[in-house]
């Protein structure tokens, strides 16, 4: 007789479900459903900053009712301007060393987000920032005008499911990177190494792939599993890297390879 029982589904709840999402393409719209059974949140994007040092950030993820095109549009001019930019900086270092801050905000009008609310027809936006080590998050929550601005109890909701959201959009970033490189490179350091096109030739063929996947925004744990070595050795090939390369952070990196990639 045999023990084997038939096979059945896996029991996952809703928060089961989000974590198995994790290194898959529709992990964001599964977020945003999961946040929106709390309050009707229009669209949500997250800023990851590498180095707090450096206040460099880049746009991690996105997804709602705002097309991708717009999102890093929009994502673009605001990180180009040096008061949004400071902002996103602030709220993250005041949420403290393993803290996190949950925020409600509007722009006044000078502010340079200001117009693209307007246009694009955000009413309000609500923030989480966190910062651990020398890395930091803010995830953003837009609030649709049509809808008015978010009564007591939605955001009382939002702060019940808002700290669970933030903490994996930090877990996807670390596992698979950010969709903002991967928007932007169009050169992967190992076939540059292997046509030899400028400081890349110098680089060994393991130090090829770390910078493959730092282009792609994946952090060192995330490069470490997909690479089959320790972390300590990922920051070994990365500092080895950078040093030939004469970069000192990711978007120099991205920049250097889009550059020699134009090459002929």
């Amino acid at each position: 007789m045999s023990d084997i029982l038939p096979s059945e589904p896996l029991p996952r709840d809703n928060v089961a479900a989000l974590v198995a999402a994790l290194p898959h393409p529709g992990f964001a719209r599964a977020l945003l459903g999961y946040v929106r059974r709390a309050a009707d949140i229009a669209s949500f994007g997250a800023f990851y900053v590498a180095d707090i040092a450096r206040a460099d950030p880049v746009l991690s993820v996105h997804s709602g009712e705002m097309s991708a095109y717009w999102f890093n549009r929009n994502a673009q001019r605001i990180l180009a301007n040096d008061l949004a930019r400071d902002d996103i900086m602030a709220r993250i270092h005041a949420a403290g060393p393993d803290g996190l801050a949950i925020e409600r905000w509007h722009p006044p009008q000078d502010d340079p987000r200001a117009p693209i609310y307007a246009r694009d027809g955000v009413i309000e936006r609500v923030t989480v920032s966190s910062r651990s080590g020398r890395t930091g998050f803010l995830s953003f929550y837009l609030r649709g005008a049509a809808l008015g601005w978010l009564m007591p109890e939605e955001f009382d909701r939002l702060r019940g499911v808002l700290p669970l959201a933030h903490e994996l959009i930090g877990l996807r970033h670390r596992i698979v990177g950010s969709e903002a490189f991967r928007a932007t490179t169009r050169e992967r350091a190992s076939a540059l190494r292997a046509r030899g096109a400028g400081l890349f030739t110098d680089l060994s063929p393991r130090e090829a792939e770390v910078c493959d996947h730092i282009a792609n925004g994946v952090g060192v744990s995330g490069t470490a599993l997909a690479l089959g070595v320790s972390e300590n050795t990922v920051r070994t090939l990365r500092r080895r890297a950078y040093r030939k390369l004469g970069v000192h952070s990711a978007q120099q990196l991205v920049a250097l390879a889009m550059q020699d990639g134009a090459t002929p």
